[in-house]
Formats: structure tokens, C-alpha cells, sequence
């Protein structure tokens, strides 16, 4: 396996591991509270988190299809996107979000364990991804996107600082 595949695949384990673990100090009771954001709840944010890891496993399925996927979203969007799904799974039961979640990460994790490294590191492979390889987008919506998060999610177990491991860029290796 490529020294890049291998980058990329240590980072989403690592950044995964470190979401794992402030979830571990959290009850169920806790997970439905609002807590973050004023309004969002752990699951609200697992929801969230999912949503994102399932677009790009779509997105690359529809590219290898050779369609288009629907365009990426911009900083307007990106916020009407996310009140949407917050707003679609507010009511859902924590055990299905969490559930979904998981299983949209192991697809994603999957997809970047068995796509031709072309596809996830040539950044001019699929014009969709306007001159960025697919393992960025990866990267910002997973272990990225954890780390976003998780400096809240350690603030409302009363924790605080940044204890994240410095990670390699899979995008730059040769």
C-alpha cells in the first residue's frame, strides 16, 4: 500500500479514535442533552457527522458512475445543509444515529481502504472536486471534521486545551 493511502488511513483511525474517546466519558442521558451550540445535542452532532461522512461515499459512487454529483456546497449552503439535518434528525432515537453514523464512517473508511490511488490523490481525477484530490475531502470530513468538533465536545465534559496529535498531510507525500 502507498505511503499516502497509509497517511491517509492512520489519520481518519487516529481522528476516529480520538472522537471514540470523548464519547466513552458521555452517558446516553448526556448524548440528548443540548449542549453544544445552544441547541445541538451530541447525537445532533453524530447526525451531523454522519451526514457528511455519507456525502462523499455517495459523491465518489456517483463519480465512478461518471455522473455528476450535485454540487459542492458553498459557506451559504454548507449552513442551510446542516439546518436541514439537524432539523431531519432531531427527533430520531440516539441508538439509530449513532448506528448510522458508524456505518457511514465504515463506508468511507472502505472506500478510502480500496479506491485506485488515482482516484483519491489526483487532483484533476474528477472535476467535481475543483482541483482538489478526493483524500482532502476525506480528511475534511472525517478526522478534520472530528477535530473541528472536539474542542466542544471536550468543553461540555468540562474539559479544555487541544490535545490533538500532529498529524502528516497524505496529500503531500510523493
Amino acid at each position: 500500500m502507498a505511503l499516502r493511502i497509509q497517511t491517509l488511513l492512520t489519520n481518519m483511525r487516529a481522528g476516529r479514535e480520538r472522537l471514540a474517546a470523548a464519547l466513552a466519558r458521555m452517558d446516553a442521558a448526556r448524548m440528548v442533552e443540548p449542549a453544544l451550540y445552544g441547541l445541538w445535542s451530541v447525537k445532533d452532532l453524530l447526525a451531523h457527522l454522519g451526514f457528511w461522512e455519507h456525502h462523499i461515499v455517495v459523491a465518489y459512487r456517483t463519480l465512478q458512475r461518471g455522473d455528476v454529483p450535485d454540487p459542492a456546497p458553498d459557506e451559504t449552503s454548507l449552513d442551510a445543509i446542516n439546518a436541514r439535518v439537524f432539523a431531519e434528525h432531531r427527533g430520531r432515537p440516539l441508538a439509530d444515529v449513532q448506528r448510522e453514523e458508524g456505518q457511514a464512517y465504515q463506508a468511507l473508511l472502505s472506500l478510502a481502504e480500496t479506491a485506485p490511488e488515482d482516484d483519491l490523490f489526483d487532483p484533476h481525477r474528477f472535476a467535481w472536486t475543483q482541483g482538489h484530490p478526493l483524500a482532502e475531502l476525506i480528511g475534511n470530513n472525517t478526522y478534520e471534521h472530528y477535530d473541528e468538533h472536539l474542542e466542544d465536545l471536550r468543553a461540555s465534559l468540562g474539559e479544555t486545551g487541544h490535545p490533538f496529535r500532529s498529524l502528516q498531510s497524505p496529500i503531500s507525500s510523493p
